[in-house]
């Protein structure tokens, strides 16, 4: 039933929804390599100060990609109509909620692994050196994985809203807050908040298995509430 209604989902999907992952990935590559140029070249590290560089911006991607992805499902339903057409068809309303859900997530992934085939590729271009390729794709995913708490929470946010500006706002400066709030110190309080958790999933951290769990845990618990909530909802 679910691959029905992904499959359902799929023929709707706009090609922005398709061509995001591949932008996004790019921009990303491209903006790590200038700023590792210009800024990280001379550091002790050598070329392996790129993943400092990554560390910095991966979240941010990721954190926007999210909202991103998260207003388009739900703006297209907004834009058509059509959120009371399929309350009335004979499917779980639920059900049509983690469809698009699986369909953002999986989105999400295909940005994760353009970036890490993205980054392997600029690295054989740039250095012999060898790529420590483990430490690339478990930097890449777990702030993938990380960010299901906040993809939980803007999927809720984007399907309340018909406007998807109000959404992609907040989406936006949640990103943006991840270039810094995981970063306090002084603050515990500030680390639950679910844009600090893709920052602090990062293998330089040695608690980012904690900080997954976490996000994987809120994640599912505010999606299935979502989902709920999704059900009771009427659409005007």
């Amino acid at each position: 039933m679910i691959r029905r209604a992904m499959l359902a989902e799929g023929m709707k999907l706009k090609p922005s929804a398709i061509l995001l992952p591949v932008i996004s990935s790019i921009l990303f590559v491209a903006f790590v390599a200038l700023e590792w140029h210009l800024y990280f070249s001379k550091a002790p590290q050598g070329v392996y100060a790129a993943f400092n560089v990554i560390y910095m911006f991966l979240p941010f991607t990721m954190l926007l990609n999210t909202a991103l992805l998260a207003s388009m499902f739900a703006g297209v339903e907004y834009e058509a109509q059509q959120w009371k057409q399929l309350a009335t068809l004979p499917v779980s309303r639920q059900l049509i909620y983690w469809s698009k859900t699986l369909w953002i997530l999986s989105l999400l992934l295909g940005t994760a692994l353009l970036i890490i085939a993205g980054m392997s590729i600029l690295w054989s271009f740039y250095t012999s050196d060898p790529l420590p390729f483990l430490f690339l794709v478990k930097q890449v995913l777990y702030s993938c994985l990380a960010s299901m708490a906040a993809l939980a929470f803007q999927w809720w946010l984007s399907v309340q809203f018909s406007n998807q500006a109000v959404p992609a706002a907040i989406g936006f400066l949640g990103a943006v807050s991840s270039l810094f709030l995981a970063r306090d110190t002084h603050s515990w309080w500030i680390k639950i908040w679910p844009w600090t958790f893709p920052a602090l999933a990062t293998p330089f951290n040695p608690q980012h298995l904690l900080w997954i769990g976490c996000s994987m845990v809120f994640g599912v618990v505010l999606l299935t509430a979502g989902a709920f909530h999704f059900h009771k909802k009427q659409f005007y």
